[in-house]
């Protein structure tokens, strides 16, 4: 009993002294740990104004450290997000008709071309790809496929950095030219985007109806006999957002089609405009991109200096005739607005930046201006008046941008084939004397072949002869001087 007694004794003391090692280590791992994230913290700190003081990097201190405390892995990646930013350079903006694309496809052409980006523009010398059917990667300007091995189409071909002239959308044909980009794109009230079609496209004098008094009212009273008399824009006259976006017309008038290429867009698409909130739309882009506030400024090129009467009933005529433009819109505006909850109390400070950036900018590059009517589409036109590059390339139009990329292009190409037939006429030069070089040593080992020395057996038998007869002569000489002395 009394052994018992101590071996309880001694287990029980070997456990409080197990325990209270076990205790020792979890408080010095938790001294550790503390100590550990409050030298990260501080080395963030530290790191962090570094950056802030060079201007390399813009976020705030307090909600890096806010982030560094709180571990939720989606902090964590926006963070590291934040940190290893890039920006993107691969974007296809299809740009639909009549809804600010003008604007959008000119700050991304300027993006591009001032960084000697590579471009998809039209093979045909316009500004536009073919909008009566889809885009195909042929229409493509210097577009080139390498045959396959095979033989027939099927190899690989040469690719781009961007797309932003108008083209009827089709995703495969797009991903081949433009692999691995993101895609924009851009939406209108479909009242006012309607109205600004019938103007650009003089619906009017095509429908021969330009000399009434409201001629879109005098439209709507026959509208499908007024349509068959368009040919120029005449797809924009009827659900054109749609249209440009890939839904065949044949399925304008069904619910279910219409409904199922708008969710198809919302998934394809990571970014849709909305024209009506054109400037809350810059700064989600700029996010996406992660790109630069100057790289999204702007400045209005063309108002429009003549609006229809549009009565309330004439409105509400427009929106049942394009039915689907308004569930489209509709349902990006809602999109739009979640995005804008999601990014954050600081949306709004980026955008009154930006405001006041763009007041800044257009005070500075309009000095001096003049405003051109356009009585042909109807629009006021900006000539500038500041002829720094900065403000010509923010004043440049989409058309001059896509003429200044297609003479790049030619220039580039020359280049490249002028530096081609160099090379090859080199090659081939270097091939030549190589050949000649083979030639003369085979006509050398010719020469000495066996075929050779029978040929001319007997020529070198006399030679050999005689250098033989030389030889013995200079070794006999002596000898024989030497026998006749004494």
């Amino acid at each position: 009993m009394v052994l018992v007694g101590i071996e309880a004794k001694m287990l029980t003391s070997a456990q409080e002294r197990h325990l209270s090692c076990l205790d020792c280590l979890a408080r010095a791992t938790k001294r550790l740990r503390i100590f550990s994230s409050v030298f990260i913290v501080c080395s963030l700190i530290f790191s962090s104004a570094i950056y802030l003081n060079s201007g390399t990097l813009q976020f705030n201190q307090v909600q890096l450290v806010h982030t560094i405390y709180n571990r939720t892995t989606t902090q964590l990646v926006g963070t590291r997000r934040l940190v290893e930013c890039a920006p993107v350079q691969r974007i296809v903006f299809l740009k639909t008709h009549k809804t600010a694309g003008t604007s959008i496809g000119t700050i991304l052409q300027r993006y591009g071309y001032t960084r000697n980006l590579s471009f998809a523009i039209p093979a045909k010398n316009t500004p536009v790809f073919d909008c009566c059917r889809y885009f195909k990667r042929s229409d493509v300007f210097m577009y080139k496929e390498q045959k396959s091995e095979l033989g027939g189409d099927g190899g690989e071909t040469n690719t781009f950095d961007m797309l932003t002239n108008h083209a009827v959308y089709l995703r495969p044909e797009m991903d081949a030219i433009v692999p691995d980009a993101l895609y924009i794109t851009s939406v209108r009230d479909p009242v006012d985007q309607f109205e600004s079609a019938f103007v650009y496209f003089d619906i009017a004098n095509q429908a021969e109806i330009a000399k009434v008094k409201n001629p879109i009212a005098t439209f709507f009273t026959n509208p499908q006999h007024y349509k068959q008399k368009i040919s120029y824009g005449g797809r924009q006259v009827q659900n054109g957002q749609l249209y440009d976006l890939g839904l065949s017309t044949e399925h304008f008038l069904d619910p279910f089609y219409v409904k199922y290429k708008i969710r198809q867009l919302d998934n394809e698409f990571d970014l849709v405009f909305v024209k009506e909130y054109f400037d809350e739309s810059l700064i989600l882009m700029k996010k996406l991109f992660c790109w630069g506030i100057d790289d999204i400024l702007y400045i209005p090129k063309r108002i429009a200096n003549f609006r229809f009467n549009i009565s309330e009933n004439l409105r509400e005529t427009i929106r049942k005739w394009n039915h689907a433009d308004v569930l489209l819109y509709e349902h990006f505006n809602r999109t739009l607005w979640r995005k804008i909850e999601e990014y954050g109390a600081e949306f709004w400070q980026e955008l009154d930046a930006f405001r006041r950036r763009i007041v800044d900018v257009t005070s500075l590059c309009e000095a001096g201006s003049q405003i051109i009517k356009d009585n042909v589409h109807h629009m006021n036109i900006i000539r500038l008046g500041n002829k720094t590059n900065f403000c010509r390339n923010l004043l440049r139009m989409d058309g001059e941008y896509t003429a200044l990329i297609r003479k790049r292009m030619q220039v580039k190409e020359w280049k490249n084939t002028q530096r081609n037939t160099s090379i090859s006429d080199l090659n081939s030069k270097q091939q030549t004397e190589k050949g000649n070089l083979n030639s003369t040593k085979s006509k050398l080992s010719t020469n000495n072949s066996p075929i050779s020395d029978t040929m001319n057996g007997k020529r070198i038998t006399r030679v050999r002869k005689k250098i033989f007869k030389k030889i013995v002569k200079k070794i006999k000489k002596p000898v024989t001087k030497a026998v006749r002395k004494p």
